[in-house]
């Protein structure tokens, strides 16, 4: 899910709002991917468990080809570490926010506390296997994001490139495992990509010992395992 510090999602993505909305839902486990940044993860993840909903720190990465690539790390300091180093691979592009979206910095009590001036919604200057490979080198691991929606990879180029090792892929629609049957070929994942409350829902359901990263990779990285994930259909 995405926070009101990505560009394309409401201001009304602060902490209490989720937390309360998830918590409604059932929802015990998430993770905050905003395009480009992990600036909000920390306030996020702080309130969240403290209503019993882990958070897997994350962040979608818009490659040089603008396709969408999804990042998880084990910890807050390390998506963070990840995300100033990102910063590096970004030009510098003003923000407008009347036209591009406000990218807004959120603290624990759901108060703004300062705008990303930097607009994030652009391309960095990483391929998709470099983004992937950067990915791994901070001991993530990377996904092709919602690959037959723009900014997918599939959608933008036709196919999904081969990979060093076959990567994870997110799918956003059931008919997509009908009309491209290689698609069965990956381990799939599914999401909500919310930007905003209404489209926050349960998407998987993971059966595993505890909420950690290692038991969320193991499961969703480990073709042996994918019966402990079920994909949960509109």
């Amino acid at each position: 899910m995405h926070t009101c510090l990505s560009p394309c999602a409401d201001i009304t993505m602060v902490p209490g709002a989720v937390s309360e909305r998830l918590a409604e839902l059932g929802i015990d486990w998430i993770s905050i991917t905003d395009h480009n940044t992990c600036g909000n993860v920390r306030s996020f993840k702080n309130i969240l468990e403290k209503k019993g909903i882990k958070v897997i720190p994350g962040i979608e990465v818009q490659s040089l080809e603008d396709v969408h690539i999804l990042g998880y790390f084990s910890s807050v300091e390390i998506a963070e570490e990840y995300s100033k180093w990102l910063e590096g691979k970004m030009k510098k592009i003003n923000l407008d926010p009347e036209k591009f979206g406000y990218q807004l910095y959120v603290n624990e009590n759901d108060e703004y506390y300062s705008m990303e001036e930097n607009w994030l919604g652009q391309p960095v200057n990483l391929s998709i296997n470099n983004v992937f490979k950067s990915i791994h080198n901070f001991g993530g691991i990377a996904v092709f994001a919602h690959i037959e929606r723009k900014m997918g990879v599939l959608y933008q180029m036709g196919f999904i490139p081969e990979m060093k090792t076959k990567p994870v892929i997110e799918i956003s629609f059931k008919k997509t495992l009908s009309e491209y049957d290689f698609v069965r070929k990956f381990q799939c994942i599914h999401s909500s990509d919310a930007h905003n409350i209404d489209m926050l829902k349960p998407t998987m359901n993971i059966s595993t010992s505890s909420r950690t990263f290692t038991n969320f990779t193991n499961s969703i990285m480990n073709r042996s395992q994918k019966d402990r994930v079920k994909i949960i259909w509109d």
